[in-house]
């Protein structure tokens, strides 16, 4: 893909437009449809030459010194018909190479795609509850503009220059270990039944808001989807 455009969308969030001509055909599985960004800092940008269904593996059959950095982004926009996408980026600094990359980009940089999936499969009826941190807002966005029905929104964020305009429930963690305001304010909310939960960010953020909702509320494990976007002191690729 190449960098068509770069937009700062506030102080911690900048919007990547990417073009591809693939990108004309490909087809969205869901509103958090999510790729596999790889991006080479500072280096020419070198594709894996295999194919195999595990990206990872490919990559690690790759030369250290040619091997691109992963990383997994939420697609927030798609545009068939120019063969484009948009990705917002959290940016934090250079704390790893994805928020690292996207500071940086420009229009004319490359970057590698590779396909993933979407995850955000609620029932056609029934009371909803989402859950998400900051890394999770961008995917968020995206699934409430696809919800026509009332949900439950909430969201947890470092503090208050990371608050956007979606209508939620906000939470500020402060010094505090991440997701546990947000599990508080879930605890302390009389909430109606809920049929479907789904909840993306720090991975003991994304566990403890399933955890509360099986053993406290009764939900069906199986009606709640939960992903760890990442981990306190630790790296993912």
């Amino acid at each position: 893909m190449t960098v068509k455009a770069v937009t700062e969308l506030s102080e911690h969030m900048r919007r990547v437009t990417f073009h591809a001509p693939e990108l004309a055909s490909f087809a969205l599985t869901g509103p958090d449809e999510y790729f596999g960004l790889l991006v080479a800092n500072g280096r020419d940008l070198v594709m894996p030459a295999d194919d195999r269904i595990n990206v990872r593996s490919s990559l690690r059959a790759m030369p250290e010194e040619t091997r691109p950095d992963l990383r997994w982004y939420t697609i927030r926009a798609h545009r068939p018909e120019t063969a484009e996408i948009d990705v917002d980026f959290v940016v934090h600094g250079d704390a790893g190479p994805g928020t690292r990359w996207a500071r940086r980009a420009v229009a004319g940089d490359q970057a590698g795609f590779r396909a993933g999936g979407s995850a955000y499969r609620p029932p056609s009826s029934g009371a909803v509850l989402l859950a998400a941190d900051e890394t999770a807002l961008p995917a968020l966005s995206a699934i409430l503009e696809t919800e026509t029905r009332p949900v439950q929104v909430f969201v947890e964020v470092p503090d208050e220059s990371y608050r956007t305009d979606l209508d939620a429930e906000w939470v500020f963690r402060g010094s505090a270990e991440p997701g546990a305001a947000l599990l508080k304010a879930i605890q302390d909310k009389a909430l109606s039944t809920v049929d479907y939960g789904w909840a993306c960010g720090e991975s003991g953020l994304a566990t403890g808001v399933r955890r509360h909702l099986v053993k406290d509320r009764g939900v069906d494990r199986k009606a709640i989807m939960f992903s760890g976007y990442w981990k306190v002191g630790s790296a993912r690729m």
